[in-house]
């Protein structure tokens, strides 16, 4: 059994994703959930044992993204991977994105 300790909520997700291994470009994955510390990705005929090390690349909000990552977890399916370094920029920008809009008109007091 492991433990796990979550700062931040995972996100679901639908991103394509190029999984660079050894220095080649060769996978295309979808990410599934994302959250500042890494994302789970959906993969078929791909074996990466926990401990790879990876690069990922994407694009999401108009932003071309390459992170070194390394995989933490493996499944029927699919991989965890954490980045290097948290991505709060990227989390924040698609937190934003999720939340429903905020409604002023509902905010406002009913008395004055």
């Amino acid at each position: 059994m492991s433990l796990e300790s979550r700062r931040n909520y995972r996100h679901p997700v639908d991103i394509p994703v190029h999984i660079r291994y050894r220095k080649r470009r060769f996978f295309c994955a979808r990410a599934r959930k994302l959250s500042a510390e890494g994302m789970y990705l959906e993969v078929q005929s791909l074996t990466l044992p926990v401990g790879t090390l990876v690069e990922l690349e994407f694009q999401y909000g108009g932003e071309d993204y390459r992170l070194p990552a390394v995989v933490t977890y493996r499944g029927d399916g699919g991989v965890g991977v954490l980045f290097s370094d948290p991505q709060i920029d990227l989390y924040r920008d698609l937190s934003r994105m999720l939340r429903p809009a905020f409604n002023t008109a509902a905010a406002q007091p009913a008395y004055p």
